[in-house]
This record gives structure tokens, sequence and C-alpha cells, in this order.
């Protein structure tokens, strides 16, 4: 694969060159960054992961291949000169030095929001950008308060430093937190505005939760750092974005995740389809074609003796892998906490006295085409196969599949369930899961059922496939029916989600579980309920109506009016929901208080003051302490060290997060499946 390079792009060569244009994120706000020369600049500036009980991880990309990569901590920093960086002498800071991983699938095409000398062309297909990731854990930090610090990135006589943000370890175990709650930026015209009105109104945060979503293609790397729209995802998030929001105002977001740690979770615009096989022609092509593990691993089995000849499991897992689906570069750019399986595409973490649930719950969302008659089909959807995509297992789409299941019996269910139940959780008063498809709400895409497809092959007199359509059961959605009475039994109080782009919040019959999405930055989907008369898609015959609910919550839970200052129809009724393309909302969980808080504001051209909407306190649960922890070192690095920072400070190893929840065998009582409302149209 070729190379492109973020400031220099040769469409002859197509190879990695030396940096010498301005950088592509030159069009907003410029960071206040100090560099020797357009030729060295941090791709973003940094942010925070993981933190510990005496640390915390400080992460930033570059395209600098090579060098030295630092973190600077301490009050001294905030006098350090460039010079001082490119000479090494960093005074009383003390000195990090931070690891250099290049990602391995960060690429551009001819749909990048690139400048037009800096992007692919069609006939080029999708280039390889290498984005390198720089990160080290800082240690030796106080409870008491925060601490200055910097990052610097040096090669030969030319460097990058940032300017200073501030870092702290973990909240200590039973303190109140302040956790901003966020989800489905992809970029969007609004999400800067909303992200700079959010961070206005909140302050200073103690962790962000990101319910997916993140990017639109997460293989694009302009998407992630310097899409010319002004709206790519870690500048909004640090205050270097620059996007016209539908009422004119030029968001710039906020400086947030460089002082305050961010948890997300997997939404299925994290998830890059297969990048290898029939029809890739770009990343969005890519993006839309995933095709089931167990598919490509059928395939593969037909050409293994071309394609892996020797035999290899390393080759034969990334054949699969590329003609799949993939979370890696999602998984690539942050550092999270891992389960017991040794990732982390679900994990758990605590937060002073609040535990986050992250689970993996979303699937390929594909269009609405549905035709009875098998011989029309000319575009295969969530409901059926084009004709021409039955020959080939590749080109099929196998309906909106889910990417990685929740049933009873899978690692993800055991291990929430044994999650549920765990010491960890037992000792906080809050309990937050995150995930981005959620079994109650409003918006469009509740629909269908969270549900594997049912594939249902349609034979001519002769037995030939002849068609494939796919209908999806209300009464065999796992989560709902396994997952959700477990949640509930265990008083989770909160489950928040995105997908819908809309705001929302249900009350479980309970009384004490909230479901809330929080998702609205101006690109709303729409709410769909009786009173508004606005019906979801419903397929004709043969499929059955029954399973694809035209309004309100599949499930039957009604939507909570926001208690303080509701949205209103025209007749002056108060709307249950906040759907609209020029209004935003975000929220808040302030565990000191236990409060959950939304509020809203209007885009314009300028920035509008937000209005509080909603606010209910949570219920909090009866705390069963751990005993007292000890500080421990972070584990030794797994890539090569840097050199010894000169000028003073001790050095740092970055390597594998250790795992926040020990892995403990799931409790043996089985979940009562919870009974299904009717829910016909």
């Amino acid at each position: 694969m070729t190379a492109l390079s973020r400031r220099h792009f040769n469409a002859v060569a197509m190879t990695f060159a030396a940096a010498s244009l301005a950088p592509l994120s030159a069009y907003a706000v410029p960071r206040d960054q100090q560099t020797t020369s357009s030729a060295i600049d941090l791709l973003t500036d940094p942010f925070l992961q993981l933190p510990g009980m005496d640390s915390v991880r400080v992460a930033w990309f570059t395209e600098i291949s090579g060098g030295r990569h630092l973190v600077l901590v301490g009050d001294s920093v905030e006098s350090l000169t460039l010079a001082q960086v490119v000479a090494g002498t960093f005074g009383a800071a003390r000195v990090f030095n931070a690891n250099d991983v290049t990602m391995t699938q960060t690429a551009e095409d001819f749909q990048s929001q690139l400048p037009a000398d800096r992007k692919p062309t069609p006939e080029q297909g999708i280039v390889a950008r290498p984005i390198h990731r720089h990160e080290a854990a800082v240690t030796g930090l106080s409870t008491a308060g925060r601490t200055k610090y910097r990052v610097a990135s040096i090669k030969g006589t030319e460097a990058a430093l940032s300017a200073v943000y501030t870092l702290a370890p973990a909240v200590p175990a039973g303190a109140g937190a302040k956790l901003m709650l966020t989800s489905d930026h992809q970029a969007m015209q609004n999400t800067a505005t909303n992200l700079e009105l959010a961070a206005k109104t909140m302050g200073q945060l103690d962790a962000v939760l990101v319910a997916g979503d993140l990017v639109n293609i997460p293989d694009r790397a302009s998407e992630w750092f310097d899409d010319t729209r002004g709206s790519a995802f870690f500048p909004c998030l640090q205050g270097s974005a620059g996007r016209a929001d539908r009422g004119g105002h030029i968001g710039r977001g906020a400086a947030i995740v460089q002082n305050t740690p961010m948890f997300p979770a997997i939404g299925n615009h994290e998830v890059q389809g297969r990048r290898s096989g029939p029809a890739i022609t770009g990343l969005n092509a890519s993006f839309g074609m995933p095709v089931p593990t167990d598919i490509a691993a059928g395939v593969y089995d037909t050409v293994a003796g071309t394609v892996n000849p020797s035999g290899n499991a390393a080759t034969k897992a990334r054949w699969i892998e590329n003609h799949s689906f993939s979370t890696r570069t999602y998984e690539e750019v942050f550092t999270l906490p891992t389960n017991d399986q040794g990732h982390s595409r679900w994990y758990a973490t605590t937060i002073g006295n609040v535990r986050v649930i992250t689970l993996y719950q979303t699937r390929i969302w594909r269009g609405t085409d549905a035709n009875a008659d098998s011989a029309t089909r000319t575009a295969s959807s969530r409901y059926q196969e084009s004709a021409v995509a039955l020959a080939d297992p590749l080109l099929q789409g196998y309906g909106e599949f889910i990417f990685e299941s929740i049933a009873p019996g899978t690692p993800q269910f055991d291990w929430l369930a044994a999650e549920l139940k765990s010491p960890e959780r037992k000792a906080c008063e809050y309990t937050i899961i995150q995930l981005h498809e959620a079994p109650h709400g409003l918006g469009d895409n509740i629909t269908p059922p969270f549900s594997d497809p049912e594939r249902i092959e349609e034979k001519d007199p002769a037995g030939n496939v002849v068609g494939v359509r796919y209908e999806y059961h209300v009464d065999r959605n796992p989560f709902f029916t396994q997952a959700i009475p477990m949640i509930e039994a265990a008083g989770v109080q909160l489950v928040l989600n995105g997908h819908s782009h809309l705001w929302n919040r249900f009350v479980a019959r309970n009384g004490i579980t909230h479901y809330m999405e929080g998702s609205n930055t101006g690109n709303t989907y729409g709410a769909f309920t009786t009173r508004n008369q606005r019906a979801r898609h419903v397929p004709p015959a043969p499929w059955l109506s029954q399973n694809y609910p035209k309004f309100d919550d599949p499930y039957g839970l009604q939507p909570q009016v926001p208690n303080i200052e509701p949205y209103r129809f025209g007749e002056g009724d108060p709307m249950p929901y906040v759907s609209d393309n020029f209004v935003m909302a975000f929220q808040l969980f302030d565990s000191h208080t236990g409060e959950l808080s939304t509020w809203s504001a209007p885009v314009g051209a300028t920035l509008q003051q937000p209005v509080l909407i909603d606010r209910i306190k949570l219920q909090p649960s009866t705390v069963v302490p751990l005993p007292e922890p000890t500080p421990s070192t972070p584990p030794p690095s797994t890539g090569s060290p840097s050199t010894p920072p000169a000028g003073g400070g001790s050095p740092s190893t970055t390597g594998t997060p250790s795992t926040s929840n020990p892995s403990s065998a799931p409790g043996s009582t089985q979940p009562v499946p919870r009974p299904l409302p009717n829910t016909g149209n």
C-alpha cells in the first residue's frame, strides 16, 4: 500500500515524503503550540487516558517518524522555552519518555475532506497515512490538586511544544465526580458548538463518557485529526475546531480532553467494514461492506492454500479481519481498561463513587429497501440481498448483523453478569452503563429489533436460491429479554446510549433505572411518536409488521417530559424529547449530588445561553467498601524505550494498560427473561 504524508502529497511516487508544507490543521483555530518550523508539529494536543491512584496516561499524535517524545511535568513547565526543549534542558520539570507506535490502518481516499493537492484520486483508491501515537505514564501524582504539564516532540534540531495543561490521578474511591455525557459527534455541523457551550456550562470535569459514533469512517485519519470542514473528533474536544454551525456561529469546541480523561464506547461508526475483496473502491465503500466473521472464515477456507500456503496463524487472522470487519483503529487510538478477555471492546472502570460499565452493543446500519419480489431487488439493505450479490458471499450484507453478541453464554454477557456482582461495582454509589444501542427510545434506529437477522432463502421450483430476505423478531432480542432484567435487578441507575441523534429519557418499572440518549448535536434523525404522527419505516408483507413498531418506544416505556423547561408542540403541550437540527442538548452527571442534568440551547450567529431543561436525582446504592488499595508501578514498556531524558527528571515507560476490572467467574444464577409487551402497529 502506498503512503500519504499530511504535509506533502506526491501524486506520482505516493510515498511518505519529507515534511515541508503547512499542516492541514492550519485551516482551523491554531492550537497554542510552539514549533521551530512548519516542518514539525503536533497533530493533536495531548489527551488524558487511564488514570490510576497516583498516575495518568498522556497520549498525543504526530506524523513524526522517530525522534523523542516527552511529557514534561511540574509548575516550571510554564516557563519552558522551545530553545530549551531543543537543547534538552528542562530545568526542574519531571520528564517522562513516551513511546512511538505507528497506527496500522489509518488512511485517506478520494472522499476524505482534505485540500485538493493532498487528496488521493479515485484511481489511487485507499492510501495509507502513517500516524504516530505517543504515550507516557505520568506517575507520582498527588490527589491534593492538579499538576501542570506539556508534551514535546523533538527530531534533530526541530521541535514542537504544546501549551500548558493540567492533569491529576484518578478521583479517589468514594469521592464525588463530574462526568460529561456525550455521543455521536461524527464531525457533524453543530458538534463543535455543542462541546464549546457544554464546557462553558460544566467547568472542570473528572471524566468524559462518549457513547459511540465518535467519527463516521474509523480508518479515515482526517476524521480523527484534521478534516477540513473543521469538526474532526480531536479538534472538537481540544478547542481547535472551526466549523460554522447551522446558526452561523463558528464552533471552536473546547480544551476538554487535554485536562480530563475520556472513556468511549464502540458505536457502529467505530467498526470498519472489510478492507479487501470485491467492490472496495474507497473507505466509504469499505465501511458499508462488513461481513460476519464466520462468513469470512468460510471464504478463507476456500482460498487458504493460495493466500497462506504455510498456514501461518497470524496471516489467517489478518486475512479474515480484512475480509470481515474490525475495530482496530479505534482500539489503537485509545488506552482503556481491559476486560477478562484481554481487550477493551467492553470494559469497566471506577470514577470516584461511580462504576462505569461500557458495552460493545452495536450492529451495522443499512438502508430500508424492501421489495417483496426478489427479482426486483437491486439493493442490499437491512431487509434483503440484491439479486446480483447472491453469487458472492463477500458481496452480501447479511442484514443488520450484530458485531458482538451479548446473548446468554457469550463472553460479553458472562462478563457483564460477573461485573454487576463484582466488589468494585458494589463499592460504588452509582452505576452507569454506556453503550451505543439501547433497548428504549423514540428514534428511528430503535428498529428493527436488536436481534440476529433471520435469513430467509427464497427458492425456485428447482431448489435454486433466487432471493434472500431478513426478518427481525421482537421477541428474540436477548439484550432486552435477558440482560435488561439483570441490569435492573442489580439497581443500575443509568443506561446511557446514542445512535438515534436525539434526547429522550425513560424510567424503568423498578423506578430506579433511567434510560437516556443524549446525542443531540443538531443532526437528528427524528422522534417517532403517536403524538406527532411521524412514523418509522415498516416493510411490506411478507415481512411481519408487528416486529417494526411505527411509533413510540417499541418496548412500552413512556418517555419522560423534561421536568424543568421542556420544548413544546405548537398547541403548547410539552414535548418528551429534543429533536431539532437547530437545537443542541448536552448532559452532566454530578455524583457529588447524584444529579443528572440536561441543558439545551438553539444555535445562532452568536453563542446562545443554555437553559436547564431537565434535572433528576439518581437513587444511590448501598456501598460495600473495598479493602484499602496500594499504589502500583506502571507495567514495563512493550516497545523500545526512549533515550533517557536530559535536564533532570526520571524517565517513565509505557505498556499494556492494567485491567481495571479483574476477571471473576460469572454467577451461576440465570436472569429471569422479561415478558414482552404487545408491539403491534
